[in-house]
């Protein structure tokens, strides 16, 4: 069952009084906003804007609309992390989910005790659990190690871009389990770490391991590169949500392309998708410096579209040389 942190948000409307206010959630919670929003109208009398344009994290918060609707205060739900504000009136809500990983962590046992030491990792809704989930691991043989967090990231968090925890423990390790539903989260945990990683769903109650989705993933993304090399017209998009706005990589990217002979276009754009892009006919490829995840996930693109991993992956190889391990890093942007 998921829990949402009312409390907090009806404590936040007491204490600055604003007149409207707007609420937001990934679309796994998007249902979970109306019942909230008419109790915001009937205890408090103000008007109460549900945003039901998609949420994807951190990164894309909603201060911008709520500014254009005249809502002194955004409410984020669900994307939960180290700290409780975003930007002028982003409030961040924890959301949880009390589903019990006690079954699925037994049938993990034979697997994980094969190797010497695990990382156990979470995502936002589950990170309550890891603690729980060590200890039974410990009392089995298992000896666990939970990284602390960073950033926005708190202690064995992951994000789909950002991996602090996993990537500082992955020499001590020998893999990896993630305690949720998400093969996306997995899998990012899989290629920024190198390391053996699998998915604990507590919800189908079944392990699953991720390295043949790690390889698929890896094999598309120097695909990619490769297929960019010949190049000689890129589009370089910033992108415009307010999280992804990485104007000075941007900047740099296009900078570094054209010491290598490559024409630049400078383009921006707040849904990168195969229909937009395709307008952009004199285009030979792109990079784009919004979402790693819209590079290296499964979206399919006529032309090459690159990460900023993959495109610090590409200088290398205009220069020359083979790219190695591009995506082992703790942050892909």
């Amino acid at each position: 069952m998921i829990h949402i942190d009312e409390d907090r948000i009806y404590g936040e409307i007491l204490k600055r009084r604003p007149k409207a206010v707007a609420l937001n959630a990934p679309d796994g919670l998007l249902t979970h906003l109306e019942p909230i929003a008419s109790q915001i109208r009937d205890r408090f009398g103000i008007d109460t804007f549900v945003l039901g344009d998609p949420s994807y994290g951190s990164c894309d918060t909603p201060n911008i609309e709520a500014a254009a609707l005249g809502a002194e205060i955004a409410f984020h739900v669900g994307h939960n992390i180290a700290f409780d504000r975003l930007g002028e009136r982003t409030v961040l809500i924890d959301a949880w989910d009390d589903v019990s990983f006690e079954q699925v962590l037994h049938l993990a046992l034979p697997i994980l005790r094969r190797f010497e030491k695990i990382g156990l990792c979470s995502l936002s809704p589950h990170l309550q659990e890891l603690e729980r989930a060590r200890k039974f691991l410990q009392q089995n043989g298992i000896e666990v190690i939970i990284g602390k967090g960073k950033g926005q990231l708190k202690d064995g968090q992951v994000f789909g871009c950002e991996f602090y925890p996993v990537f500082e423990t992955r020499e001590l390790v020998n893999a990896f389990a993630l305690m949720g539903q998400s093969r996306f989260h997995a899998l990012g945990v899989a290629l920024s770490t190198g390391k053996p990683t699998y998915m604990l769903d507590p919800y189908l109650n079944e392990v699953v391991d991720i390295s043949e989705l790690a390889e698929e993933r890896l094999k598309k993304s120097i695909l990619g590169i490769y297929r960019a090399r010949d190049a000689q017209t890129f589009g370089v998009i910033a992108g415009l949500k307010e999280g992804q706005k990485m104007v000075g990589r941007t900047l740099d990217i296009k900078a570094k392309l054209e010491k290598r002979g490559k024409k630049v276009r400078l383009l921006a754009m707040r849904e990168i998708t195969g229909d937009r892009l395709a307008l952009f006919s004199d285009v030979d490829a792109f990079i784009q410096t919004a979402c790693p995840r819209i590079s290296i996930d499964g979206y399919t693109f006529q032309k090459p579209v690159l990460s900023v991993p993959q495109a610090e992956a590409l200088i290398e190889v205009l220069d020359g040389r083979e790219p190695r391990d591009f995506l082992q890093k703790s942050h892909w942007l």
